[in-house]
């Protein structure tokens, strides 16, 4: 058995110890951690968010963060966005066979 596990770290991701709870949840709601499982070759989502949110709400809460949201970065988000989408769609596609 194999177990993926995020475990955010407060100092190093700069955000308060508190907000630890809301970090995961946005992970999981924004399809940047997205929940599944992988059973002798069949995969299947644990879970599915009813509104996938987008990947600025991960990401705002975050220090380690901050530089993608200056002006001159904006396409960098896009692009952020571009590759959870994509992997969002690859992982949907393997759970439905």
């Amino acid at each position: 058995m194999f177990l993926n596990i995020m475990t955010p770290c407060p100092r190093g991701w700069r955000y308060d110890t508190p907000e630890i709870m809301k970090i995961c949840k946005l992970a999981v709601e924004t399809c940047y951690w997205p929940l599944f499982e992988v059973d002798h070759g069949t995969w299947r989502l644990s879970y599915k968010p009813k509104n996938k949110l987008p990947i600025e709400e991960f990401l705002k809460p975050q220090g380690r963060f901050r530089h993608l949201f200056k002006k001159e970065n904006e396409h960098l988000i896009a692009q952020f966005q571009a590759e959870v989408d994509r992997r969002w769609e690859e992982l949907q596609y393997k759970c439905a066979y």
